[in-house]
């Protein structure tokens, strides 16, 4: 099997589809603080899609783009030279959303309100 490789490509936001088994999910407050962040710096985290345009990756900015009716714009997308195979899409879709660290609570503290709002952190 040839080895995974990754480019950036433009795609339509509305043209992405979403992950059947995507088992993240968003509350109403964690969309509306995406949708402001998206507002105020745009995508800078880019998707991850697979070949056939299915979301690994995103699926939470690509949901709140398309609630801010941007829909019909092209954004730049991670795609693989090759289609995942069920197995890589599945350790794909967890792994990007959990292998990452934790907070540091007490460095946090240093961070002024505002800041720590506008992340979506509550008092």
């Amino acid at each position: 099997m040839k080895k995974l490789s990754w480019t950036t490509v433009q795609k339509r936001v509305d043209d992405l589809i979403p992950q059947e088994i995507n088992p993240r999910k968003i509350t109403d407050k964690q969309l509306l603080d995406l949708k402001r962040s998206l507002k105020k710096f745009n995508l800078v985290e880019i998707p991850a899609v697979d070949s056939d345009g299915t979301i690994l990756a995103g699926h939470q900015r690509i949901k709140a783009l398309q609630f801010l009716g941007r829909g019909k714009e092209l954004i730049d997308i991670r795609v693989p030279n090759r289609k995942l195979t069920e197995q890589e899409a599945k350790e794909y879709l967890i792994g990007s959303n959990k292998l990452g660290g934790d907070w540091d609570f007490d460095l946090l503290k240093s961070f002024d309100f505002e800041t720590l709002s506008f992340a979506g952190f509550d008092p």
